[in-house]
C-alpha cells in the first residue's frame, strides 16, 4: 500500500512537473468530426444576412488547423433537406469509426436565420427538436452543439425572421455516452447581431478568435470548451452592450461525465504567436489583408496571446486615448510581445458595421470635391470648374449626402431672345444641394450609389450697364436630377469619391428665368468616421 502511493505521489509530481495537460494526444486515437452550415437567406430574400456563409468557411479552416479534426463536412446556402441527408451520412461514419474501437467526437456549427421553432435555410426548415433528437442518438463520445441563430432582422444586423420569444436548446440526458453541450448565440429575450468591421457575426467570429488561443487564459497552448464559452461570453456581450439591439448573452448547457476538459484547439509549431500586453479597457484587432483575422480584449490579469500562420498582418489598438496601429511581419514559429508605445498613431477607424438589408448604417463622410459642370450658362454651351464640401450620412436603407458646391466663371450672355451677344458676363453660383442614394453594390473596399439630387442654386451676373442698368442681377432658383456615386476605400478612414449629376436648373439671367440642362462630374476625397 505505501509502496503504491509513493509511485502514484511521484507519477502525480512528475505530471505536474512536465506540464501534465488533459489529452489532446488523444486526438491520434479519435475520430474528430464537425459539419458547419452557414446559410444567408432565411424565410424573406430582403432580410438575408452576409457573412453566415463565408465565416463557417473561415471557422472550418480553424477546426482543421489548430483542431485536428479529421472530417469536416461545410455546407453553405444548402436546403434543410441537403443538410438533413448530411447528417445520416455523418451519423453512419461515426458508427464505423466506434465500431473499429476509436473514440470519437462531434462537432456541429449553425450560423443564419432561425425562430423559435426551427432553423431556417432559404424557404426551408429544420425543426430544432429535430437537431436536438440527432445530437441525443449520435454514435459519439462527445457531442457538442454551436447555434448562432434568433428570431428576427430588425436592427443591427440581427438574424432571424420574425419577432417571437427566442429558443433556448436544452441539453438532454447523455445516456451511455460521454456527454454533450449546447452553446447558443443568444438567451431567450436577445437577438443575434453581425459586423460589417467584422465581416462576421458577433458570436461566431469570437468563437473563432477564441479557437486562436484568445480564450487559452491558463497559457497551456490548449482551448478547452469551457474557457471558450467564458471568452465567448465576455467578448460578445462587450461588443453588443452599446447596440440598439441591446447586450447580448450566449448561453451554455451541457452533462459531461468523467473528468477533464473537452478539448477543441491547441497551437502548433508552426505558429507565429502575439502576445498582448496587460491593459484595461484596450481592444485588439487584428487583420490580414482586409479581413479581421482575430479581436482580443485585453485586461489586467492575463497574459493573452493569439496563434496565427506565418505572414504580415496590421495590428489596431483602440483605447480612449485613440487609435494606434502596427504592422508586423510574423515568421513560423515565432513569439512577438506587442508594445503600445511602439504602434504609431491612426486618425480614423478602418472599418465600419452595416445592418442587414443594404446601407452603411451610422457611417459619416465629410469630404471635399471639384470637377467640370457644363450647360449651367447656356447661349453657347460652356464649361467651368467648380469646388465644393459634402457631408453624408447612411442610415440602413439609404445614404444622405449634403452638398455645397461654389463656381465663379464667365459666360456668354443673350439678349431678351435668348441669342448669344458679344459680350461676356461674370457668374457666381453657389447651389446647397440634397442627394438621396440607394446602394447598388458595396464590396469591402469599393462601392457604388445612386439616386435623386434636390438643390436651390443661387445665382449671381455682373455685366456692363449696357446689359444689365444695374450692372447685376441676382436670384434663387431650384435644380433636381439623377446622381451616381462611386467610392473607393483607401483605408484609414480616406475615401476617394467620384460623382456624375446630370438634370437641369432654373435660374434668373439678365431679365428673364430661365431652364438649362445641366451635367456635371466631380472628383474628391474624404474622411469616414
Amino acid at each position: 500500500m505505501k509502496k503504491q502511493f509513493v509511485i502514484r505521489s511521484f507519477a502525480f509530481v512528475a505530471a505536474l512537473m512536465f506540464g501534465w495537460q488533459p489529452s489532446f494526444a488523444q486526438a491520434q486515437d479519435q475520430e474528430r468530426f464537425a459539419m458547419v452550415v452557414g446559410n444567408n437567406l432565411g424565410n424573406k430574400p430582403e432580410r438575408s444576412l452576409q457573412y453566415a456563409e463565408s465565416e463557417v468557411a473561415r471557422l472550418s479552416e480553424i477546426l482543421k488547423g489548430w483542431g485536428s479534426f479529421t472530417r469536416i463536412d461545410m455546407l453553405q446556402g444548402n436546403s434543410a433537406g441537403e443538410m438533413r441527408a448530411a447528417l445520416v451520412r455523418l451519423r453512419d461514419s461515426l458508427a464505423a469509426a466506434r465500431a473499429k474501437g476509436k473514440s470519437t467526437m462531434f462537432l456541429f456549427y449553425y450560423s443564419g436565420h432561425g425562430d423559435n421553432e426551427a432553423l431556417e435555410m432559404g424557404s426551408s426548415r429544420f425543426a430544432l427538436r429535430d437537431l436536438r433528437a440527432y445530437l441525443e442518438e449520435l454514435p459519439a463520445d462527445v457531442r457538442m452543439a454551436f447555434v448562432d441563430a434568433c428570431q428576427s432582422g430588425a436592427l443591427t444586423g440581427v438574424k432571424g425572421g420574425r419577432r417571437a420569444p427566442a429558443y433556448k436548446v436544452q441539453v438532454a440526458d447523455p445516456g451511455s455516452v460521454s456527454g454533450m453541450a449546447i452553446i447558443t448565440s443568444s438567451t431567450a429575450n436577445e437577438l443575434s447581431q453581425e459586423s460589417d468591421e467584422l465581416r462576421g457575426s458577433f458570436f461566431s467570429h469570437n468563437i473563432m478568435s477564441g479557437l486562436r488561443g484568445a480564450a487559452d487564459t491558463s497559457r497551456d497552448g490548449q482551448v478547452t470548451l469551457s474557457e471558450l464559452y467564458q471568452y465567448t461570453f465576455a467578448r460578445t456581450l462587450a461588443n453588443t452592450a452599446a447596440s440598439l439591439v441591446g447586450g447580448q448573452h450566449p448561453t451554455y448547457e451541457t452533462r459531461m461525465a468523467g473528468t477533464g476538459e473537452v478539448i477543441l484547439t491547441r497551437t502548433r509549431s508552426s505558429d507565429a504567436q502575439i502576445t498582448f500586453p496587460k491593459e484595461k479597457n484596450v481592444s485588439y484587432s487584428v487583420f490580414s489583408g482586409g479581413n479581421v483575422a482575430a479581436e482580443v480584449l485585453s485586461d489586467e490579469v492575463h497574459d493573452l496571446y493569439l496563434a496565427l500562420p506565418a505572414g504580415s498582418y496590421r495590428v489596431v489598438r483602440r483605447a480612449l486615448g485613440g487609435l494606434r496601429e502596427k504592422r508586423l511581419d510574423l515568421a513560423a514559429g515565432s513569439s512577438t510581445a506587442l508594445q503600445p508605445e511602439s504602434m504609431g498613431l491612426v486618425a480614423m477607424e478602418t472599418g465600419r458595421q452595416r445592418k442587414k438589408g443594404g446601407g452603411i448604417a451610422g457611417t459619416r463622410v465629410l469630404a471635399v470635391q471639384g470637377g467640370v459642370e457644363s450647360g449651367v450658362v447656356t447661349g453657347a454651351s460652356t464649361a467651368h470648374g467648380n469646388a465644393g464640401l459634402s457631408f453624408l450620412y447612411a442610415n440602413e436603407w439609404a445614404s444622405f449626402r449634403f452638398r455645397a458646391d461654389f463656381a465663379r466663371f464667365s459666360g456668354v450672355a443673350t439678349d431678351n431672345l435668348g441669342n448669344p451677344v458679344q459680350e461676356n458676363s461674370q457668374f457666381l453660383r453657389i447651389v446647397p444641394s440634397l442627394d438621396v442614394l440607394l446602394p447598388i453594390w458595396d464590396a469591402s473596399s469599393v462601392a457604388f450609389l445612386g439616386g435623386v439630387s434636390f438643390g436651390t442654386p443661387f445665382m449671381r451676373q455682373t455685366a456692363s450697364a449696357d446689359l444689365l442698368p444695374n450692372g447685376s442681377v441676382a436670384g434663387l432658383g431650384y435644380a433636381m436630377g439623377a446622381v451616381g456615386s462611386g467610392l473607393y476605400r483607401a483605408g484609414g478612414g480616406l475615401e476617394i469619391w467620384l460623382n456624375v449629376f446630370a438634370g437641369g436648373e432654373s435660374f434668373k439671367e439678365e431679365r428673364a428665368r430661365v431652364f438649362r440642362p445641366t451635367v456635371s462630374a466631380t472628383m474628391g476625397a474624404g474622411f469616414a468616421f
